[in-house]
């Protein structure tokens, strides 16, 4: 084996094959690139097998060799890789410790001839990283700045160019978001199009999504991160490394009765910048975050993502933006590398293997320092640890713009340092990150620092150190104070000051064109709806099984409820008729125990995964799959409750010897498993309907008593008007019909002035009325609760 040598910046290294290397920017690194596009902890070289390789740690810039960007590379003597980019002050070389071989010559791209007629070209990716771009090309127009091509393909006798991550496609994007097979440029008789082959991430052309679309040169071709555009015979790449300015202007939002929430906001915010969002409580800091996302656009005013406007390419660009609310976005029971490979599988295409997902989600967990909590359950971490996985879980899919929500509130001054730190390494790494705060100790690790006034005004914007001064006070609290009073202008005051010339004025560039109407395309889903509902279900048990509470009582509470019905005296199932003035209490208990076990199943299922749907439907998550995944392992779970309730009630309490149709307890576990199926699926409407988790108990009580005075055991409700109407909404109701047709209630009752319910009969086209009914309610209040999911989704992700 040669020895080899690296070459980088800091100097020259030779390489010991008994030892592991980490190359990047931290001082602490054992091979030093100190360059603005290298992160931190870029990259890990090491010797394996006979051979060195150099892996990719989660850089956000990339790692390229031979002018593509790669995530493992073999390096021998003579290879050069980038870290940042294909060339430039991140370049590394490796040479042998003897003396170097020949220089290898100078190549550029090229394209093979065709083979034979009407055969498709293949497409060479060869390229040397010191080649700039071809004569004539035009750069991609970025905030008024000029974004360098990464590739530039020839396309001079090409008929098709396939795109994709796959390694077989003439373009290879590296983007997992990519599906192997994306899209297809068709070229016939110099006409070109752009074909989406069912990709999961779509294919978009000047920001809207197109499954067939005829180019241009004036357009834009949207894959994953990447850009192109076709020109002059050649087409040409750009990437989105992450360094993208972004830039409000004129940004208003009124609600009804003309209440100003947000009042001409406008500033700019550059590359790699971190910027902290400060005021009082209503200066419409919540509203700019989400006028910035695009959840909740503004009604007037433009947002641009590198001089495109936000609101108008929404449907490509919001991948590319990563929000982490207030509330961890989290499913606590389970551990920290679990729940991240889970929502790697919801955001990556359904080609990805589980092994690209398990590299993706090991390269941000060294990133965020929490590889050696990666199988921890969330629940023991600390709150700052908890925050840093909220961060991890947006950065599975390299945002470019990632937006925070107060997070240091509830953390101590301590872990609020650590959190405001690693958003400066974040940013540092190349991307802009925003961050709403209440907090104000740690401002000085951020670049810019946006003061709102009541009313949602810009009090202020520039550097944290110059905010004070320019407001007239020595600390924060006075300042908070000073907004009580609404007669100073201080947007006035800021608008007129030198600081807005120099901080605003000076590097906003007006948008191109005004702001289009929002293109509301459903989100796109990276999985099928058969993928998602899979991986939905399998999270969902994973966490049943872990909450050993929860699981607890699962298996306990049938029992209970079955031991108690035991209790009530049920007297002689199979006497002759109306010896049994008892017998409808056992079908009462069962009813209620029935109803009991399915609602508090499902009552707080919902609301307490609220901000985790809104999130994981913003980025794709199907409404349907989301709920059939809570219907079909709550119900598989309450339908075996209600069979061992069923069972342990009825243990040698003598039935008569048939049914209506089969044995009697078969039926009676058919009907009391039902409803406890239906009365889950009211548990969920519950769930849907509260705003927060302590709403959801007394809802339960009160469904429980309606229950209860409907059923019809304790009230005759035939021929009651009104009473009768609303039984026919009530679960109960039917329930206990079927029940008592199965065991003939009606006749076993002492006769009364008021005869037997007729849905009390023993024949089947009435037991199967009773039991059609309960079914039909289940389907109607699953229907609602669908519609109740939608209006808890922000307006701009609801899509039919």
């Amino acid at each position: 084996m040669t020895q080899l040598v690296i070459d980088g910046p800091g100097g020259s290294v030779v390489l010991d094959p008994g030892r592991s290397y980490r190359l990047g920017r931290d001082p602490g690194s054992d091979i030093v690139v100190n360059a603005d596009r290298v992160s931190r902890h870029h990259a890990v070289l090491w010797f394996e097998g006979g051979q060195w390789l150099l892996q990719d740690a989660g850089s956000r810039n990339g790692t390229y060799a031979s002018g593509r960007r790669v995530q493992r590379v073999v390096v021998n003597p003579g290879t050069s890789v980038g870290l940042g980019q294909a060339s430039g002050p991140g370049l590394v070389r490796f040479r042998a410790a003897t003396p170097p071989p020949p220089p290898v010559p100078r190549r550029t791209r090229v394209m093979a001839q065709a083979v034979q007629a009407g055969a498709r070209t293949a497409v060479q990716t060869v390229e040397d990283p010191t080649v700039g771009p071809a004569a004539g090309t035009v750069p991609f127009p970025r905030a008024g700045q000029w974004r360098e091509p990464v590739s530039i393909t020839d396309l001079t006798g090409v008929q098709v160019v396939r795109i994709g991550r796959a390694p077989d496609n003439d373009i290879v994007l590296t983007d997992l978001r990519v599906s192997r097979r994306h899209a297809e440029l068709r070229v016939t008789a110099g006409v070109a199009e752009i074909v989406d082959l069912n990709s999961r991430g779509g294919t978009y052309v000047n920001g809207r999504p197109v499954r067939r679309a005829r180019i241009s040169p004036d357009d834009f071709i949207g894959i994953g991160t990447s850009t192109f555009r076709l020109a002059g015979g050649t087409l040409t790449e750009y990437a989105d490394t992450g360094e993208v300015c972004l830039q409000a202007h004129g940004l208003t939002v009124t609600v009804d009765g003309g209440k100003v929430l947000l009042d001409d906001v406008t500033f700019p915010v550059g590359e790699k910048c971190l910027l902290a969002i400060v005021g009082p409580s209503g200066s419409g800091k919540s509203t700019l975050l989400r006028a910035l996302t695009g959840l909740r656009p503004a009604d007037q005013g433009v947002v641009t993502y590198d001089g495109r406007d936000l609101y108008h390419d929404y449907a490509e660009l919001r991948s590319r933006i990563g929000l982490v609310p207030q509330d961890d976005i989290l499913h606590s029971v389970l551990t920290v590398r679990r729940a991240l490979l889970y929502a790697a599988e919801l955001r990556f295409p359904d080609d990805t293997s589980p092994r690209e997902r398990e590299r993706r989600v090991d390269e941000v967990l060294i990133q965020l320092g929490l590889d050696h909590r990666a199988d921890t359950r969330i629940s023991a971490l600390s709150g700052g640890q908890r925050k840093r996985v909220s961060v991890a879980l947006e950065l599975l899919t390299k945002p470019s713009l990632l937006f925070l929500d107060e997070p240091t509130s509830g953390l101590d001054p301590g872990l609020d340092k650590s959190v405001m730190h690693l958003l400066r390494d974040l940013a540092d790494d190349g991307r802009t990150v925003a961050v709403v705060t209440h907090s104000v100790a740690n401002l000085d690790v951020c670049d810019r620092l946006l003061v709102m006034a009541p009313g949602g005004k810009i009090a202020y914007f520039g550097p944290p150190g110059e905010a004070l001064p320019f407001l007239g006070f020595d600390d924060w609290a006075d300042v908070f104070l000073a907004f009580d009073d609404r007669t100073r202008d201080w947007a006035g005051e800021y608008a007129r000051s030198p600081l807005h010339q120099k901080y605003i004025t000076a590097d906003l560039i007006q948008p191109a064109t005004p702001s289009a109407p929002v293109h509301r395309s459903a989100p796109p889903k990276q999985q099928s709806w058969h993928r998602q509902l899979g991986t939905l279900v399998r999270r969902y048990c994973r966490g049943i099984v872990a909450d050993r509470l929860f699981l607890g009582i699962t298996l306990v509470l049938p029992i209970l409820m079955g031991l108690l019905a035991r209790v009530v005296p049920t007297g002689d199932l199979t006497g002759p008729p109306g010896s049994n003035p008892s017998a409808v209490n056992l079908l009462l208990i069962l009813c209620v125990g029935g109803c009991l076990t399915g609602a508090a199943n499902a009552v707080r299922e919902l609301v307490k995964e609220r901000v985790i749907y809104q999130r994981e439907r913003a980025v794709g998550l199907s409404r349907s799959a989301y709920l059939c995944s809570k219907l079909l392992v709550l119900g598989l779970i309450t339908v075996a409750q209600g069979v061992v309730l069923t069972l342990v009630a009825m243990v040698n309490v003598e039935t008569p010897g048939e049914g209506v149709f089969t044995a009697p307890m078969a039926e009676l576990a058919i009907a009391v498993a039902l409803l406890s199926f239906t009365a889950m699926t009211v548990g969920l409407l519950i769930s849907a309907v509260a705003k927060t988790s302590e709403t959801t108990m007394p809802l339960l009580v009160l469904a429980t008593l309606v229950q209860l005075v409907f059923c019809g055991a304790l009230v005759h409700l035939e021929g009651k008007a009104v009473m009768e109407q609303i039984a026919w909404l009530v679960p109960a109701r039917w329930a206990l019909a079927a029940l008592a047709a199965t065991l003939d209630v009606g006749l076993l009752m002492p006769l009364t002035d008021d005869p037997p319910d007729p849905l009390w009969e023993r024949d089947l086209g009435t037991w199967l009325l009773d039991v059609g009914v309960l079914a039909g309610l289940a389907v109607v209040c699953s229907f609602a609760v669908a519609r109740l999911l939608r209006r808890h989704e922000p307006a701009v992700m609801r899509a039919r």
